[in-house]
């Protein structure tokens, strides 16, 4: 029987676990697609992120970043949109923006991001607590290799580097290849739609199947959960999750 695959909405969060009659703090750790222009109801306000880059966003759950804010109401000292350097931090979805000058400035910008294209900040100072969306998802599937946690499957993605939110039927191509064996690399193709706003739906590829067969399935259910995770369900219908590592002998399709 298959095991399904529940969509989680992306949050910061903390449990604790038994293991041998202790207790052990696990920590989620998130890795948040930080890329496209993050922007208020109104779009009076829009974040973006400008360092590091998405090669290198991929493989951190803790970053430091920088980003420009471009504002008419006031947020980070901007009134005119005249855009405002910023600096800061994420660490497992955890948000925290600064100005640039004066070296000792306060925090202009704090929250966290509460699913993949979705921030949410407090309130500072004079300006309310709000949330930012984005339009896309910044996947970069074609970054690194995807190894799964037991190390009996990695795959390589030649595509798509993001996904538009998902309104029924945009999707990107998606192509790629099996190559947990070097010498005999198995390739695949398949297409992933994005964010579903109203389900809070992560970006997910329906199926991954052979080009040359469409009917052969070789897996389905390929769920996007972040940044350096994936789900899917293998020909056997079997849950696994795969981690995304360096590619330093840069194996291709």
């Amino acid at each position: 029987m298959k095991r399904k695959i529940h969509a989680l909405g992306l949050a910061v969060a903390a449990s604790l676990a038994a293991c041998g009659g202790g207790e052990l703090l696990a920590v989620l750790q998130i890795v948040t697609p930080l890329g496209g222009a993050w922007s208020n109801a109104g779009f009076t306000t829009t974040i973006q992120f400008t360092s590091p880059s998405p090669l290198v966003q991929v493989f951190a759950n803790k970053l430091d970043i920088t980003a420009t804010v471009n504002s008419t109401d006031g947020v980070c000292g901007d009134t005119l949109n005249n855009g405002v350097d910023l600096v800061g931090t994420v660490e497992n979805g955890a948000v925290a923006l600064r100005p640039v000058a004066p070296a000792n400035a306060t925090n202009c910008i704090q929250g966290s991001f509460s699913d993949l294209r979705k921030l949410d900040t407090v309130a500072l100072g004079a300006q309310p607590a709000r949330s930012y969306t984005n339009s896309r998802v910044d996947v970069q599937m074609q970054a690194g290799l995807w190894i799964s946690e037991s190390g009996t499957l990695t795959l390589k993605f030649n595509e798509p580097s993001s996904v538009d939110n998902f309104t029924g039927a945009n999707t990107e191509p998606v192509t790629g290849c099996d190559v947990t064996v070097p010498a005999a690399k198995v390739n695949f193709e398949g297409e992933m739609r994005g964010f579903v706003v109203a389900s809070l739906s992560r970006p997910l590829i329906p199926e991954l199947v052979n080009p040359l067969n469409p009917a052969q399935k070789f897996f389905t259910q390929v769920e996007f959960v972040d940044g350096a995770t994936l789900r899917l369900l293998n020909a056997g219908g079997v849950l696994v999750t795969l981690k995304r590592q360096p590619n330093p002998g840069n194996v291709s399709c």
